[in-house]
C-alpha cells in the first residue's frame, strides 16, 4: 500500500459517484480522509502508517504530497481523468473520502490552514512550497 494507491483509490470513487477531482482537491480529500481515518480508527493504525510512505509537505494551499502532486500536475486545475480501479483494504473510507470530495477545494484548504501544524510552519513556505513534512502524529488530531 502506497499514498499513489491512495491517491488512485480516491480517484476511483469520485468516478463511481460521478464527481470530479483535481489536483488540488486529491490532496486535501487524502489529507483530510487519512486524518479521519485516523481520528476514527476506520483502518488498523498499522495499514495507515504503511499506507502514509511518503509524507505531506507543508505547501501554501495546504498539505501536499509531492510524489502524487507531480503525477497528476499535467491536468493543472482540471479534473483528473483516470480510470482507477478501488483498492477493496480501502473501501472503509469511501464515506469520507466522498463526503471530502463534496466539499468546496478552497474549503479544504481553509480548513487545512486552521490546523495547528499548518499554521506552525506558514512561515517556512517560500513562494508555494517547503519541505517541512508531516509525520504520522502531525496528522492526527489534537485530544
Amino acid at each position: 500500500m502506497s499514498m499513489k494507491e491512495f491517491a488512485k483509490h480516491v480517484i476511483a470513487v469520485a468516478n463511481e459517484h460521478q464527481l470530479s477531482v483535481t489536483n488540488l482537491q486529491l490532496q486535501k480529500v487524502m489529507y483530510f480522509s487519512l486524518k479521519t481515518a485516523l481520528d476514527e480508527s476506520l483502518l488498523n493504525k498499522e495499514v495507515l502508517k504503511n499506507l502514509y510512505d511518503t509524507p505531506f509537505l507543508v505547501w501554501r494551499y495546504g498539505p501536499v504530497e509531492k510524489d502524487v502532486y507531480d503525477t497528476y500536475k499535467i491536468f493543472g486545475a482540471d479534473p483528473i481523468i483516470e480510470d482507477d480501479v478501488e483498492n477493496k483494504s480501502l473501501k472503509p473510507l469511501n464515506r469520507v473520502i466522498v463526503n471530502n470530495l463534496r466539499e468546496d477545494p478552497f474549503s479544504l484548504v481553509n480548513k487545512s490552514h486552521r490546523e495547528k501544524y499548518w499554521a506552525e510552519h506558514e512561515s517556512d513556505i517560500t513562494g508555494w512550497r517547503s519541505n517541512i513534512e508531516y509525520t504520522f502524529k502531525d496528522i492526527k488530531s489534537e485530544v
